[in-house]
């Protein structure tokens, strides 16, 4: 956990990854993710790993009552910020909070119709991964939904070596074929001895249907996301499955 705590400090310092304003970006997906919203227009959502709070406040000014929780204290005090800023909803939803901490140990305050999470779910074990959705599953109601994002075997399995630059940052991808998993290190450009790494297990659907087995989860749907042609520095927001860097998985309670 230290270790991870390193490498969001050190994103945020070289490159802002989690700071800033919500975007228009930001808002474009908070629509697309309400479509699959099931239930009441104004959903209780949990969020974890909410980095620096953007899509949390985009769904609530959308109407939901939000909870995120998130490790770094640089991005939970951005995320605050924002939430400060919010205009006053015309409901009496629309209202978000941060709780900073570890959503392994930390209790947020439910039930919620839905748990999100985005860009951040493989860390640990697999063992690890199942104690998370159970924990999950406990926090929703008996009709509750999750959506959270899945990093896909096959594209990260590509793109091992490749590099970009990110403003004071260098990053470089791997992937370990033993224990499935993408690898983002990165390292300050004119510091390059000190690196730190991320380390994510990628699942494809049918590995992720064996982990949900015993969770009180199962997959209801899978929704492709999108893919980035380094090359060509273009990023295509929605390409088929098979060309995903990432999906979507749409669960619902077993």
């Amino acid at each position: 956990m230290e270790r991870l705590r390193e490498f969001y400090a050190c994103q945020n310092e070289w490159a802002r990854a989690y700071l800033g304003e919500v975007s228009a970006e930001h808002r474009q997906r908070a629509g697309e993710l309400e479509r699959l919203f099931h239930g009441p227009d104004s959903q209780r959502i949990l969020e974890l790993g909410s980095g620096g709070g953007q899509m949390a406040v985009a769904l609530a000014g959308r109407g939901h009552q939000v909870t995120g929780i998130e490790r770094d204290a640089g991005s939970v005090a951005n995320a605050r910020t924002l939430a400060a800023g919010l205009a006053p909803h015309p409901s009496s939803a629309g209202r978000v909070i941060f709780l900073e901490g570890d959503f392994y140990t930390v209790e947020p305050p439910g039930p919620f119709d839905l748990v999100l999470y985005l860009d951040g779910f493989g860390i640990g074990t697999d063992d690890d991964q199942r104690r998370l959705l159970r924990r999950a599953a406990g926090w929703t109601t008996p009709t509750g939904q999750a959506l959270i994002e899945i990093y896909a075997p096959w594209f990260w399995a590509a793109m091992a070596g490749n590099r970009l630059v990110i403003e004071q940052a260098e990053r470089e991808y791997g992937f370990d074929p033993h224990g499935c998993r993408m690898l983002d290190t990165w390292w300050h450009r004119q510091h390059p001895g000190r690196r730190v790494t991320q380390s994510l297990r990628c699942y494809s659907p049918a590995d992720l249907t064996l982990l949900l087995e015993g969770t009180g989860w199962r997959l209801a749907d899978v929704v492709p996301g999108g893919a980035v042609d380094l090359p060509h520095h273009v990023y295509h927001r929605q390409v088929p499955l098979a060309q995903a860097m990432q999906y979507l998985a749409c669960l619902e309670r077993a």
